[in-house]
This record gives structure tokens, sequence and C-alpha cells, in this order.
């Protein structure tokens, strides 16, 4: 796989080619733009700390990749772990999303990354936080379901996304909007509290993802913990 970093006045854009099949899929899972026999994704020029990104890029997108696709064994305990250990004394306003919130309750899934939600409020604070380990700049989305959103590299791919959209609770709440976010539940993991959405909401998200299987474990869950 080969890696570009094309540069303009206003714009940065990160352009991978000559990779194999699994990585394909996981660019275009990554929403990156296919252009010729390449895919590409655009960020600001004036990006704080874009050498130590793009550096950081350089080395760890390959196997940021192919973890997704799970052709690499996933760390995302490591990854969590060590998110929770930098911002454990720090002002970050926090919440973990997703598989791993399944996970850290005891239901065994195989996340390929870690979704952080955060207040937008810390954005900057995670940007100086995580300068050394940012692999995709955290930056405004301008109107996707979540204002910013970016991606830090540690062991594992954690994604990083802020103030959920309320498109995202229809039709029904799932586990990373709005909804989620007013009714979150503190599970002690590794000796840090972590906060989670309601185990329901994220039974929502994988209906409406149709994820078959989680369905069944989470449905499992919830009938052995309602006993």
């Amino acid at each position: 796989m080969n890696i570009e970093f094309l540069k303009s006045e206003d714009t940065v854009t990160f352009r991978v080619c000559n990779f194999n099949d699994p990585i394909d899929a996981a660019l275009q899972m990554c929403f990156y733009e296919k252009v010729d026999d390449a895919y590409i994704k655009h960020f600001p020029a004036s990006t704080p700390y874009l050498d130590k990104i793009m550096a950081h890029y350089e080395k760890y997108a390959e196997e940021m990749f192919l973890q997704l696709v799970y052709q690499r064994p996933i760390p995302w305990e490591q990854g969590l772990l060590e998110f929770a250990k930098r911002v454990s004394n720090s002002d970050v306003d926090w919440w973990l999303t997703g598989s791993c919130a399944a996970c850290i309750r005891g239901i065994s899934m195989s996340p390929h990354d870690v979704d952080i939600m955060v207040d937008s409020r810390s954005v900057d604070l995670i940007k100086e936080l995580f300068r050394d380990n940012i692999i995709e700049p955290i930056i405004d989305t301008n109107g996707w379901i979540t204002k910013d959103f970016g991606v830090l590299f540690m062991h594992c791919r954690i994604d990083i996304a802020s103030d959920p959209q309320g498109s995202l609770d229809e039709p029904e709440p799932v586990d990373c909007g709005p909804y989620a976010k007013s009714m979150l539940e503190s599970i002690d993991w590794n000796g840090y509290e972590v906060r989670i959405p309601p185990i329901k909401l994220q039974l929502n998200a994988n209906k409406r993802r149709q994820r078959i299987e989680r369905v069944k474990l989470i449905e499992e869950y919830i009938s052995t913990h309602n006993t």
C-alpha cells in the first residue's frame, strides 16, 4: 500500500493506492472517495499538528485498515484502556458506544474499532492530549450526524465524534444519539468509570443495521439480566 499527501493552499489530501482487496473494502467503509486507481480524503491544511498526523498515518494506516476488516488482531481493550488513562485526570467529557460498550458489559462481540463520543467543548483538549495519536484529523463535519469527527490510532482505531444530531434517533433512539447521551449508565471497567448507553438502545441500533448475530446476543443478555 502506498500513501501520498497532496498539499494545496487550503487542503491536504490523503491519497492511498496500490492496496489489496481487504484494504479496498476498508477504505470504502471509511468513506474515502475513489478516484481512478486510488482512494482519497480531504482535510484542512490549517489542521493543528498536521505533520504529526501525517507521520502517524504513514506508520499505522495499513494496520488500521487491515484491522477494520479483521485481517489482523484488534486489541480494542488496550486502545480503550489507554484512552481512559489519558483522559482520567482531564476535563474531557466522554462516553463509550458501539460494540465495545456491549463488550464491557460482558457480551461477547468482536469490535473492529472503539467508538468514543465527546462533548464538542472537549475537542480541542482531545486534540492536545492525543496530538501524537491522531491518524485522521478531528474536524467539523459541517452538518453530518455529529458535529466533529476524527480518528485516533492507539493499538487500534478509535473514532472520536462529538454532539450527536437528533436525526440519529429517528425513527427510534439508538446507542449513539442525543437520547442515549441523556440516559448514560456507568460501569466500572479495569478501575475506570466508563459511561455507556442503555443496552436496549444498543439492541435498537443493531436491529436497524440488521446485525442478526449481535441482536441475538443482546437479546440473550437482556433476557438473562431481567430475570
